[in-house]
């Protein structure tokens, strides 16, 4: 099966609670899960870093809801590529936001803020999969 991901950043458009990041959640899942998508978010300082990976076209179609999404301001596509396999395909949307400094310090990225909008794409996945690693040895 041919695989992409998609990398992206984008703003809240207001501040949301952590029940609005549950319902989020929730409501990715669900949809990922039918449609054969599997990924990471994180958020922080009011800005998300989320991976996608699947099918293209389902990829697309997500992305494109995303662009629509009434939550989301400021989108910016930080990489779309061709991938041989999944790296969070453990999730049908992974989430980690706890110990986010140091995740961000692993990834040699500055840990003093969160900034997605500054990141490559190399930071960004390396960041994203730290955080996915981090996951597995809570859960191990």
């Amino acid at each position: 099966m041919k695989l992409v991901e998609l990398i992206y950043t984008s703003r809240m458009t207001a501040p949301m609670s952590m029940t609005d990041i549950v319902h989020l959640l929730d409501g990715a899942r669900s949809h990922n899960t039918r449609e054969g998508l599997t990924g990471m978010l994180t958020f922080g300082s009011e800005s998300f870093l989320q991976a996608i990976e699947g099918p293209p076209d389902a990829v697309n179609r997500l992305y494109a809801r995303i662009l629509r999404d009434p939550r989301h301001t400021r989108v910016m596509l930080l990489g779309y590529r061709p991938i041989p396999h999944r790296r969070f395909s453990t999730w049908a949307m992974g989430f980690y936001a706890y110990g986010l400094d140091g995740s961000l310090a692993r990834s040699g990225l500055p840990h003093d803020r969160f900034d997605p909008e500054s990141m490559s794409l190399d930071q960004a996945v390396a960041l994203l999969a730290d955080m996915a690693t981090q996951m597995e040895f809570a859960t191990a």
